[in-house]
């Protein structure tokens, strides 16, 4: 194996640098969760009540909202800037976990009901979730033949 290397657990663990487009695709989802926090904080302010006839400060959801963009901008700009994005991938009997700490992707094997397989990456399909997982070309045919021998028989299998 070129780049995997083998756990005291069994587990197998590599890093493997990722497609640009597809790292950056990953991040719009934490663009639409910011947006929907803003809206939310702007809707409370405008249905709620001042409880007198004064007019309503219009500051306090405009502080809010502002921190909320003074700390999600610069982690957008990091995001979207990255020049040579990695992923960090750990692969044991049961599943397969791509990303680091809260923000990984766990894919057992049991629940994939759809592998893609390119000569990148493959990719694992669940009923909610599909897990990318990008291998060095060395290591492919061992991470292939393992998930391929893990997941269930009657998941399709698909090779592009």
């Amino acid at each position: 194996m070129g780049h995997i290397t083998k756990e005291a657990d069994g587990s197998c663990k590599w890093d493997c640098p990722i497609e640009k487009d597809y790292h950056r695709r990953s991040g719009w989802g934490a663009i639409l969760g910011i947006s929907a926090v803003c809206i939310f904080v702007f809707l409370i302010f405008l249905f709620t009540s001042s409880g007198t006839d004064a007019q309503k400060d219009l500051w306090i959801p405009l502080l809010v909202i502002g921190v909320i963009l003074l700390i999600a901008l610069p982690l957008i700009f990091l995001w979207n800037s990255a020049e040579d994005p990695h992923e960090q991938y750990v692969m044991s009997e049961d599943y397969v976990k791509s990303g680091y700490g809260k923000s990984a992707i766990f894919s057992e094997f049991k629940k994939t009901g759809e592998v893609t397989i390119t000569p990148k990456y493959i990719e694992l399909t669940g009923k909610f979730r599909n897990n990318r997982i990008y291998v060095p070309s060395e290591d492919m045919d061992f991470v292939r033949d393992f998930i391929l021998d893990r997941i269930p028989d009657d998941a399709a299998v698909r090779h592009l």
